[in-house]
């Protein structure tokens, strides 16, 4: 199922952030720089990174029997900046 959010924060040098579904501050998942949808605009270097404050879409998959992380943003893609 497709989901909106906005990235809360992102580290480029290790590659991994957040991103708040529905822009709610307290209600946020993970994303890997490997799930965001390769965009040869964006990103003509090849390395896939966000910025705080974008607006993007994602697929939100659960993860069962996960410690830490029960929620991950999969096939992201930058829809503003």
């Amino acid at each position: 199922m497709k989901r909106e959010g906005i990235v809360k924060w992102y580290k480029n040098e290790k590659g991994y952030g957040r991103i708040m579904l529905n822009g709610e501050e307290d209600n946020h998942v993970f994303v890997h720089f490997s799930s965001i949808l390769p965009d040869k605009e964006r990103f003509p270097n090849a390395f896939r990174f966000l910025k705080q404050g974008q607006k993007v879409s994602f697929d939100l998959i659960e993860i069962p029997n996960s410690t830490d992380q029960k929620q991950v943003a999969e096939n992201v893609i930058v829809l503003s900046d």
